[in-house]
């Protein structure tokens, strides 16, 4: 009986679910609407946005515990890379950005697996309406060669780099807007989400400014996760991405996506 009891409590103990160690996640102090709010290190207790309550879901079903630290986008970059911080979001795919962080990957090893994503969003040219700007695709026209303001160590930097269209860096959505609003700079090349927020806290003041189609990319944005943390916890970083695919596909990302229309 007494051996019975032991190899029961061993059968138990190896079903029961184990607890990983925190995850450690940083995301930026800016709103990307419905995706995240708040504009503080805080992260809103009503209605923190879609992709934390993503998170926190696929951190249920995986017994894990989940922090968040919100800091600047290069900062968190640095983080991560440094072993400050487990995982980043929003991050589209850049290749540098593999020699010291992972991303969910197809079969091959060598193109993200897009169907594990978070979301998908996109750039566009935002311009002062009289300026007489306009964008084809390939080139952005009534420019006269004049710098593109965008906000620094964002992924569309390489597609200006591309399309050989000259820009400047600034720290956050609201100088960038402001240069533009100046006239300092002939257009802000920004998420559609991540402008939105600013334009209608602002009222009136950024009214003359219109966005230009098409949209300059439209991009796949991933949870990141550095090296050391793949490495350690490879079967956990990998169910948390196939996680997220199953909640994007299914009921109950209507249900959360619901709560912020």
């Amino acid at each position: 009986m007494r051996r019975f009891c032991c190899v029961a409590a061993v059968v138990l103990l190896l079903a029961a679910p184990v607890r990983a160690e925190t995850i450690r996640l940083v995301y930026e102090p800016v709103e990307n609407p419905p995706r995240y709010y708040g504009v503080t290190a805080e992260v809103p207790k009503d209605k923190p946005g879609v992709t934390i309550e993503v998170f926190r879901e696929v951190a249920r079903r995986l017994n894990v515990t989940l922090s968040f630290d919100r800091v600047p986008w290069k900062r968190g970059l640095f983080m991560v890379e440094t072993g400050e911080a487990d995982g980043i979001f929003h991050a589209s795919f850049e290749r540098q950005r593999t020699k010291f962080a992972v991303y969910p990957m197809r079969a091959d090893g060598k193109t993200p697996d897009q169907s594990r994503a978070v979301f998908f969003q996109s750039y566009s040219f935002y311009v002062r309406s009289e300026a007489g700007l306009s964008f084809d695709g390939r080139k952005l026209k009534g420019a006269g060669g004049r710098a593109v303001a965008v906000t620094r160590g964002y992924s569309v930097i390489g597609d200006l780099k591309a399309l050989g269209i000259p820009f400047e860096e600034e720290r956050t959505q609201s100088l960038n807007l402001e240069k533009l609003h100046n006239g300092r700079v002939a257009a802000y090349a920004e998420l559609d989400n991540m402008i939105a927020p600013f334009m209608a806290e602002n009222g009136g003041r950024y009214n003359g400014i219109v966005k230009l189609r098409p949209a300059i990319s439209e991009k796949a944005y991933y949870l990141l996760f550095s090296k050391p943390f793949y490495k350690k916890n490879t079967k956990l970083a990998d169910a948390f991405w196939t996680e997220i695919r199953a909640i994007n596909q299914s009921p109950l990302i209507g249900e959360i996506v619901g709560k912020y229309r």
